[in-house]
């Protein structure tokens, strides 16, 4: 499917992918070593999960994993990106890896068999959701810079010909063709497939 995508924009996404999965690990890592407390720790994760989420089970556990990562932290994204600062929609991405770090690093003091179990049980639903917003931000980045061109071209006598509207018709081709799909496939493997493959480790 990705190979109908431009080289460019597939392998700016595997190097968001490479400074998310960094992310995710130093948190882990950070958090097993620090050693804080975790009932004031638990309380704050939990905190910062929507409540559909926390909430919900099974079939609308899914859907609630669509809505918040398919649309919510797509919009925002977005909105990050029609901001005329470089890389300010990473932030959600940021965001979105630091928190299983915090738990992975969490759990893996607490019970460090378990903790690799959910490591692993993470992996596939984590690869797909994450790489979807890290191709979502490959596209973001010319939409920004398309942005930044325009507000530049208040100040400059060459002004450079460039279409805002043809680049964000382009990110939102991008997003129902290619990222939409993908975080389907990841909502539904972290509501049906985690459990199991955490299942086989017990």
């Amino acid at each position: 499917m990705l190979s109908t995508m431009p080289k460019i924009i597939v392998k700016r996404a595997v190097k968001f992918f490479l400074f998310a999965a960094a992310i995710t690990i130093i948190a882990t890592i950070l958090t097993y070593i620090i050693n804080p407390d975790l009932k004031e720790l638990m309380e704050g994760v939990k905190s910062r999960l929507p409540n559909q989420v926390k909430e919900s089970t099974g079939i609308d556990k899914f859907w609630s994993f669509i809505f918040n990562n398919g649309f919510m932290v797509p919009l925002q994204m977005l909105i990050l990106a029609l901001v005329p600062i470089q890389f300010l929609y990473v932030v959600n991405i940021i965001s979105t890896v630091s928190l299983p770090g915090i738990l992975f690093g969490v759990v893996l003091q607490v019970n460090f068999n378990k903790g690799f179990a959910m490591i692993i049980s993470t992996i596939p639903h984590f690869v797909f959701e994450v790489f979807a917003l890290c191709l979502l931000a490959a596209v973001l980045f010319e939409l920004n810079q398309v942005v930044r061109v325009k507000i530049s071209n208040i100040f400059k006598k060459d002004k450079k010909v460039i279409s805002f509207i043809k680049k964000f018709l382009e990110t939102i081709r991008t997003y129902a063709i290619f990222v939409l799909p993908i975080i389907i496939v990841a909502a539904f493997l972290e509501t049906y497939i985690a459990d199991i493959i955490f299942n086989l480790f017990q």
